[in-house]
């Protein structure tokens, strides 16, 4: 993404707007008309390089997630490397489980490429407050899948808790979730009125499991794991806590078999994708040809080559 200087009203502005406003609301907030407004966004979609509000939310979410990125570390040994011929599993326990799904990840979680192949299928388009909660939702899950739990942490005490319990209650449950596997309990507090009932179990299950080491805790989180059947969310939800969970208490061998689980939902999702007609990952076989040189350019570049040998 392009690194750009903005003013402090265009910051406010795209904060705003990233929080799902209109333009009407960002012009009450700041004190402006609304066709000043108006003026002042296209000068701001200018400067980003954006063509409308959508994509100007878009580029905010990934502004803010770049900036929250830490510093990477100087290499270290780790202290278990996934050797060739290993399984998913171990590479999940080596590294975590978003780097280890790699592209796998966007199968599965909220919002993930199932939703989006049947949003097209019934030719439904997502409004900027949909792509903007999508783009939230796929970052706490990332968190989710990375243990970015100083992430999560952040948006708590920048008031997202409060904010995610009015307007979105299932994302407020996964910032909860993330935050409670942390250690955060305290952030984790707060949830809104629209947590269904397996949401609230699902955040009974963690604390019980994560706070206070009960195997009845971890009993529950399987059983919302292993549920088959409607809201698939929760379950992929509860897996990634398993996980978390086992690790924590070193049990490495239903820590690796769980991570392996989640690979298999992903895969699942995939097939499901293949069966709606959506084929979500290249199948190319063969190395695309270079645009073909002329005489001349050929010529010299074989120069070139066969005299640097």
């Amino acid at each position: 993404m392009k690194q750009t200087a903005i003013d402090a009203r265009s910051q406010q502005m795209l904060e705003l707007l990233a929080q799902g406003a209109s333009s009407r609301v960002v012009a009450k907030k700041l004190g402006y008309s609304e066709g000043t407004t108006r003026v002042y966004l296209h000068k701001l979609y200018k400067t980003i390089g954006v063509r409308n509000k959508t994509e100007a939310v878009i580029w905010q979410l990934s502004r803010v997630r770049a900036q929250e990125e830490p510093a990477a570390p100087p290499p270290q040994a780790p202290a278990m490397v996934a050797r060739a011929g290993q399984g998913f599993g171990e590479m999940a326990l080596a590294e975590d489980l978003y780097t280890a799904l790699g592209v796998m990840s966007s199968f599965v979680g909220p919002y993930g490429h199932v939703w989006e192949a049947g949003m097209r299928l019934k030719g439904d388009a997502p409004d900027a407050s949909l792509v903007a909660r999508r783009a939230q939702s796929r970052l706490l899950w990332r968190a989710l899948l990375k243990g970015d739990f100083a992430y999560a942490k952040k948006l708590a005490d920048e008031g997202a808790g409060d904010r995610l319990a009015l307007e979105a209650p299932s994302d407020a449950v996964l910032l909860a979730s993330v935050l409670v596997i942390g250690g955060y309990s305290t952030a984790a507090e707060r949830k809104g009125p629209g947590v269904t009932p397996r949401e609230a179990s699902l955040l009974r299950a963690l604390r019980e499991a994560l706070e206070r080491g009960s195997e009845a805790g971890i009993s529950a989180l399987h059983e919302l794991a292993a549920e088959g059947g409607r809201a698939p969310i929760i379950r992929q939800v509860a897996m990634v806590a398993l996980f978390h969970a086992y690790r924590a208490r070193h049990d490495d061998d239903r820590a690796r078999a769980t991570a392996n689980a989640i690979w298999a939902e992903a895969e699942g999702a995939r097939q499901q994708l293949e069966a709606m007609g959506v084929r979500p990952l290249a199948r190319e076989a063969a190395l695309p040809r270079p645009v073909r040189a002329n005489a001349r350019e050929a010529s010299a570049a074989r120069e070139k080559v066969t005299a640097g040998r």
